[in-house]
């Protein structure tokens, strides 16, 4: 009988142990101030130079993002240019009380002078807080390939929060987040028939910046990297354009 009590006092001294582990585990993950800097880029838009790289090439893209205030609604625009200075995407999220939420996104091709927009359904892209890895925010777009419209893509991401890390920007380390995103990239069409490639991909958002790396795994081995290079005004992105036309 004594073994018995003394068993049943050592689990009733767990019991707030637990708890406290418990509660540790279940609290809430502000990650707000990951996401990129709305109120900066309110005052000045910037352009985010990446690196993007697989096993064997590099090549560089550049994003263009800024803040649109408009009412209440406050607006997070970015345009997505290619290493020739082409653009290749606009996306537009709007700031919820939970995150970020997709609103509009649009792809171009020949150079900018075709536009497919897509459908958007369930658009949470980033959220503000998160009580654990198990918290998962979808997104789905749909959208039809401009020059063949039975040429149907939808892309199901699963986007979850794992931990807190740290990260190298400009010499400097930073406070950041991690993410792990599955993507499941669904296409069909009269010509093509149908298929699915699922990918997944890990984010790292750093503290006052933003995206700054993510690793997509395409399979057998192979993957491709973005790595924020650099951030910095329009003006620069208009003079390596002007240099790039050898002007």
């Amino acid at each position: 009988m004594k073994l018995k009590y003394r068993l049943l006092h050592f689990a009733y001294c767990l019991l707030p142990i637990t708890y406290c582990l418990l509660q540790t585990a279940c609290q809430k993950q502000d990650l707000r101030d990951y996401y990129f800097p709305l109120k900066q880029l309110q005052k000045e838009p910037k352009v985010y130079e990446y690196r993007l790289s697989t096993a064997d090439t590099s090549l560089t893209i550049y994003w263009y993002y800024q803040t649109v205030v408009q009412g209440d609604s406050v607006n997070f625009v970015g345009t997505l240019y290619n290493s020739d200075f082409q653009p290749m995407q606009l996306v537009r999220e709007e700031r919820t009380a939970n995150g970020m939420k997709m609103k509009e996104l649009t792809f171009y091709t020949e150079g900018g002078a075709i536009a497919a927009k897509a459908r958007i359904d369930g658009g949470a892209t980033f959220p503000f807080a998160a009580h654990d890895s198990n918290s998962v925010f979808v997104n789905v777009i749909h959208f039809a390939d401009p020059k063949d419209s039975t040429h149907l893509t939808t892309l199901t991401r699963n986007r979850r929060f794992l931990r807190r890390t740290t990260y190298d920007f400009k010499e400097k380390n930073r406070a950041a987040a991690e993410f792990d995103m599955k993507e499941e990239q669904a296409e069909s069409g009269a010509k093509q028939g149908g298929w699915v490639h699922i990918y997944k991909i890990q984010e790292i958002y750093a503290q006052g910046i933003g995206l700054v790396f993510s690793k997509r795994e395409l399979g057998g081995g192979q993957f491709f990297e973005t790595r924020l290079a650099d951030i910095y005004p329009m003006t620069e992105l208009e003079k390596k354009f002007k240099k790039h036309l050898g002007e």
